[in-house]
């Protein structure tokens, strides 16, 4: 199940489907009735009911949501959930509802102090690397370059032959916890500013 985003452009409707949005709705039910249902986060949606129970199921599985009961006032008695490891980004859950940890790895490393130095596609994907979402030199380069061209990074030292480029995070371009995340349309979705930042670009391969 991929993620959907609410994006607004050119005066598009906003699409309240995804589970960027549900994980959102989640949160805000819970905040005002201590729990949710998966008809309260249908309510707020435009999604088929069958994709948002399927998240919830996935987030039951990797223990980010736990059931609640039943709600009893209703005659369908319908299930309670409530979040036990809660987290203001969206859990990324693939289709086997593996997480997806990769290029936020990786936008941690450009945010912290070592990263702020600079790194290279080599460095970032070693310190990115986890033994269960181990990043590729290949995957480093792909997204610096996507990251570059969007006006996220400054080249502080040019690659050449046997050597590879090292980039650092402009400082106005640390905009929060969430990676700008890369949309099939080749387009750098920056989750903390709500918009599309640089120009589409038109890639076969993405990170």
């Amino acid at each position: 199940m991929s993620i959907v985003l609410k994006l607004t452009m050119g005066g598009s409707e906003r699409i309240l489907r995804g589970q960027a949005h549900y994980w959102s709705v989640m949160r805000a039910l819970q905040a005002e009735h201590g729990c949710f249902t998966v008809t309260g986060i249908n309510q707020a949606s435009n999604a088929d009911r069958a994709d948002i129970r399927k998240f919830v199921r996935g987030l039951i599985v990797h223990g980010f949501v736990a059931e609640a009961g039943a709600d009893e006032a209703q005659a369908a008695a319908e299930k309670r959930y409530r979040i036990v490891r809660d987290q203001r980004a969206c859990p990324r859950l693939s289709r086997d509802y593996s997480q997806q940890t990769r290029q936020q790895n990786m936008w941690n490393v450009l945010t912290s102090p070592h990263g702020r130095e600079g790194v290279n596609a080599r460095e970032l994907a070693a310190y990115a690397s986890t033994d269960e979402a181990p990043v590729q030199i290949e995957t480093a380069k792909a997204w610096l370059k996507m990251l570059s061209g969007a006006g996220y990074l400054a080249c502080i030292a040019k690659g050449g032959p046997g050597r590879l480029a090292v980039w650092r995070l402009k400082p106005a371009m640390n905009t929060g916890p969430l990676p700008p995340m890369i949309l099939r349309s080749k387009m750098v979705y920056d989750q903390n500013a709500g918009k599309i930042m640089g120009d589409v670009i038109a890639e076969e391969d993405r990170p």
